[in-house]
């Protein structure tokens, strides 16, 4: 949500995108759970069924700071493979150390002004500062950790688990369900290995087609299926929302060299490198794949958002996960889909660079359900 309401606010007052980002770090904390209010309402995810809240609700969304940035149109938030990839850097754990050593004391320095209004949002958004809106978190005293609450959700939707525990290098212990998507990993593995095949077909001009779009098909419609199957009724919509919203904050400070980071001496070119520094700062490594990370995670969820769709409603339609340029003859579009060629190419390449693994090899090949994806979504 927050990288969305940044272009929205562009779009919106005519700003610079520097202007906007600045203008969301130092806002109030109400303003931006107001906002998050206002764009579950706007998402409407138990449509047909009547949205719940009351007019008190709606009246302090409307005098909300950013109650002109109403979303319109495509997903108002990242996917949850947004947050799980950018968590994975351990940016939380790291931030949750500058935010202590900032409260306590003064060993990272004064923090300027700008700074402690980011401290106050980092504060409500990340770690569970009293507002308003206790469910904003998901938290509550039967859940009270969020870190907890996004492992669950990340496990349900994904089968697999950070790659670290506590800050403190235990296992962290959170209620892991008995149904998640084991599967999920393998598949897009071999999804992306099949999409780099038709990738480097696009660049042959003689010899045979490697470009496999019924297996490209089969593939995107078994992973929208065993999404949509955690998503029924909307399960997970307000945690995937919370853990976006929270890691995109992150990822927006780590963005530039916001106020944050030129407190804590942490100029540089990247997110990564930035987030090295002031993991040096306070004691703890951030992961060594980082970079890899940052980069591929808003095209992580444009690629995910595509496939749960279910954009890919047939072989004609693979092309949109590998291409730019529709072949010949090819159908229109489903409303909303677009192609993700160079997005696909990046997930690719970020994906081999953080796991080691490679996709453009074929290890043992991945059998596929031939079942539909069921509408639930």
């Amino acid at each position: 949500m927050i990288q969305q309401l940044v272009q929205r606010v562009v779009i919106t007052r005519g700003v610079t995108q520097e202007q906007a980002a600045a203008t969301v770090l130092g806002s109030d904390p109400l303003d931006l759970v107001l906002h998050m209010e206002e764009v579950w309402r706007a998402a409407n995810t138990w449509a047909p069924n009547v949205q719940p809240g009351g007019n008190a609700r709606q009246a302090l969304i409307n005098v909300g700071a950013f109650h002109d940035c109403v979303p319109t149109a495509g997903p108002a938030w990242d996917h949850l493979g947004y947050a799980f990839v950018l968590e994975n850097t351990r940016v939380v754990q790291i931030m949750r150390r500058v935010v202590r050593e900032y409260r306590s004391g003064e060993g990272l320095g004064i923090p300027s002004v700008s700074t402690q209004w980011w401290l106050d949002g980092t504060e409500a958004l990340l770690f569970g500062a009293a507002n308003p809106f206790a469910s904003w978190l998901s938290t509550s005293a039967v859940r009270s950790d969020p870190e907890a609450v996004r492992r669950n959700a990340y496990w349900r939707l994904f089968g697999v688990d950070l790659a670290f525990g506590t800050d403190d290098n235990r296992p962290l212990v959170y209620d892991k369900a008995t149904a998640a998507n084991s599967t999920f990993v393998q598949l897009l593995e071999e999804l992306l290995y099949e999409l780099w095949q038709a990738m480097e077909n696009l660049r042959n001009i003689s010899g045979p087609n490697a470009a496999d779009d019924d297996r490209i098909f089969r593939l995107a419609e078994q992973l929208a299926f065993i999404l949509r199957s955690r998503r029924q009724g909307a399960l997970l919509a307000r945690e995937e929302l919370a853990a976006s919203t929270a890691l995109g904050w992150l990822d927006l400070t780590l963005s530039a060299n916001t106020p944050v980071v030129s407190d804590l001496r942490a100029q540089a070119t990247s997110p990564a490198d930035r987030l090295k520094i002031i993991g040096e700062r306070v004691s703890m490594a951030p992961h060594s794949r980082s970079a890899s990370f940052f980069s591929m995670a808003a095209d992580f969820s444009l690629v995910l958002r595509a496939i749960e769709a279910g954009y890919v409603s047939g072989p004609q339609f693979a092309w949109l996960l590998y291409s730019t340029t529709a072949p010949p003859a090819a159908p229109p579009l489903p409303p909303g889909a677009r192609a993700l060629g160079p997005e696909s190419r990046r997930v690719i390449t970020e994906w081999s660079a953080a796991t080691g693994k490679s996709l453009k090899k074929r290890a043992v090949p991945v059998e596929v359900d031939g079942r539909r994806p069921v509408g639930v979504r």
